[in-house]
């Protein structure tokens, strides 16, 4: 924390933002990390897009049309090199934490 004689000086650490908010719901998730998704999208090898993780869910609805499935539905991540089989109400959980490195509380 900066101090300029014995006075703290908000805002200016090198650290201010380094580490995102605590995760407690995914409305509320701003870790600010940004990546392209590297999902299998139409004509394409991957999307491309670059996405976060509050906007998981309505890119992989409009993107990828992971839409109106049953919550225990068995669903295969795509991502690259993934692969990984789980159920759909786990997938947007799985992309936050596999794919953007967000780690849970």
């Amino acid at each position: 924390m900066p101090v300029n004689n014995g006075i703290y000086i908000q805002g200016t650490s090198s650290l201010d933002g380094a580490v995102g908010d605590i995760y407690t719901h995914p409305r509320n998730h701003t870790c600010g990390f940004c990546r392209p998704c590297e999902y299998p999208h139409h004509y394409r090898k991957t999307c491309g897009e670059i996405i976060h993780c509050g906007a998981v869910s309505e890119h992989f609805r409009d993107k990828h049309g992971i839409v109106d499935m049953g919550r225990h539905l068995s669903i295969t991540c795509m991502w690259t090199n993934c692969w990984k089989e789980m159920s759909r109400h786990n997938f947007v959980r799985h992309v936050r934490e596999q794919h953007l490195f967000h780690s849970r509380p």
